[in-house]
């Protein structure tokens, strides 16, 4: 406890930091927890040691007990404390919630065991722990603080006045003259021990603050992009130049995420105009490269998904002027010239500069001349308020259209703020890497060693393929299963978003396109 206060100290004088997924760093999982079908939010605590908000919706079954356990990538199941039970929320019926302390940084995951009606059932949901927030001293409690402080060290000056002054002399018997000019000076020495003490004291908080900021503080990777053309064809190189990915020694490789070692997304800025979703090749630990679409000339944004095999995940961003297309481009370059058979883009209008709250039930966007997608929003939107984004796709004559997976998923989702403030990559079954929840469910089962392969270009840990990985339900032959879909989520702060909805229908990717107004939670 005393440790804790201690870094509690030392966290409180620091201000905000923002962090990568860019702006929204809850979790988000949907799917099944054994026979329980739920929807799981993780808000992991600023800090580290902190506490995490976990939240639990069991839409199906009748559960008489639940609770969630924090396991720490490389300490296991054995090495977790005892699970917290989960408490039901007050005027809900199926909603619960616990608090956990992350105790440690780096890739952490919550156990959400649950028994019932239907036995027993869990899942595991992977989740980044990470320091990313300088809390800020509130007033009066400095103020408090200085004035105990001042106490603190009055009381002891006083206490050794006497003790120098009283102690040599018998009792009843003033201090003569003789005496008052050695008694002053071993009053100079108490005030200057004090007033050391005191700068000494400055001087280990500044210590603790400076490896708070440089070494404790998460920061997203520090990465550059670049355009190149190579014989006649634009290609665009991303390289990670922060050093402590750099160091082979101390960061674990890359696992497939989907089937790819990143997903990286294109943006024009400030339209938003044209988009990408593209799967770089690795070049070497530290470069990746992609050859460019036919994407229009300007300034673009770059996001990019990685997974390590520790199970943290990484958001990398980098700006990039992409060129014209050189006169000389290949035809036919999606063929000849190393595309991945999953990469796509998508032109469309700028977004508007102002989106009206939408007042009604439902959202288009047209696909192609042959398919529409209809967004069924559920009343107004609003920022940190769960939200279903509930879709389906139909044809022109209003038939829903059987959807494929499209790298395991039956969609992807890219969601940006207007200004930048906040992107993130979802699915149906949420933000969750599938690669790190992947690695953590396997770990806890003891399929996987508690370790990574620390120097090494190819990790320890094996995968299963982007069909052995697919979710239950999207494996199913349910009725209805692949035609419609919903993904959860909670816009962390109000303004105006655009959505790129992708799908894979008769084997050609397919972009919807929505602009959405946000309300903040204290607008009427």
């Amino acid at each position: 406890m005393k440790r804790l206060l201690l870094f509690w100290l030392v966290l409180v004088f620091l201000p905000h930091l923002a962090l990568a997924h860019i702006g929204s760093p809850n979790v988000f999982f949907e799917g099944q927890a054994g026979p329980y079908p739920v929807r799981v939010t993780i808000r992991p605590p600023g800090v580290i040691p902190g506490l995490a908000e976990v939240s639990v919706r069991v839409t199906g079954g009748r559960p008489e007990r639940l609770a969630a356990l924090p396991i720490h990538w490389n300490v296991g199941k054995k090495g977790a404390p005892p699970p917290d039970p989960a408490r039901l929320v007050r005027g809900e019926t199926n909603l619960y919630t616990a608090e956990l302390w992350f105790m440690k940084a780096g890739a952490e995951s919550v156990e959400v065991q649950i028994n019932g009606d239907r036995g027993p059932g869990s899942v595991v949901v992977p989740v980044n722990a990470v320091a990313v927030r300088r809390l800020a001293m509130p007033g009066f409690l400095g103020g408090l603080l200085v004035m105990l402080g001042g106490l603190l060290v009055g009381l002891g000056v006083t206490i050794a006045s006497a003790a120098i002054r009283q102690s040599v002399l018998p009792p009843g018997v003033a201090l003569d003259r003789g005496k008052r000019w050695p008694y002053r000076g071993g009053m100079v020495l108490v005030v200057a021990f004090f007033l050391g003490n005191l700068w000494l004291g400055k001087q280990w908080w500044d210590r603790e603050d400076a490896d708070y900021r440089n070494n404790r503080l998460f920061r997203p990777l520090a990465a550059s992009a670049q355009t190149l053309v190579q014989n006649g064809q634009r290609r665009l190189r991303l390289t990670i130049d922060d050093e402590s990915y750099g160091h082979r020694a101390s960061t674990p490789p890359l696992v497939p995420d989907h089937g790819k070692l990143m997903h990286l997304f294109l943006v024009r800025e400030p339209m938003l105009d044209a988009f990408a979703h593209l799967h770089p090749v690795m070049a070497d630990q530290s470069t990746f490269e992609t050859p460019l679409p036919d994407l229009p000339a300007g300034d673009y944004r770059v996001y990019a998904d990685i997974t390590l095999e520790s199970g943290f995940t990484h958001t990398i961003t980098a700006s990039v002027k992409i060129p014209a297309t050189p006169t000389n481009a290949l035809a036919g370059a999606f063929e000849k010239t190393g595309f991945d058979r999953d990469d796509s883009w998508h032109l469309c209008e700028p977004i508007a500069k102002l989106v009206k709250a939408a007042d009604r039930n439902a959202l288009t966007s047209y696909l192609s001349p042959e398919y529409s997608m209809t967004w069924l929003q559920n009343g107004p939107l609003i920022e940190n308020h769960e939200v279903q984004i509930r879709l389906a796709v139909r044809g022109v004559s209003g038939q829903l259209v059987p959807l494929e997976p499209y790298m395991g998923m039956l969609s992807h989702v890219a969601v940006r703020r207007d200004d930048g403030s906040v992107f993130t990559h979802l699915h149906p079954s949420g933000s969750v890497s599938m690669a790190a929840l992947q690695l953590a469910t396997l770990r806890v089962e003891g399929k996987l060693p508690s370790a990574a392969a620390f120097g090494k270009d190819e990790p320890i840990c094996k995968l299963p393929s982007v069909e052995e990985s697919q979710p239950e339900w999207l494996r199913m032959n349910a009725p209805g299963v692949g035609y419609s879909f919903s993904i959860p989520y909670e816009f962390p702060k109000a303004g105006t978003y655009r959505l790129w909805v992708q799908v894979k229908i008769n084997g050609q990717v397919y972009t919807g396109l929505f602009d959405v107004l946000v309300r903040s939670a204290n607008a009427s």
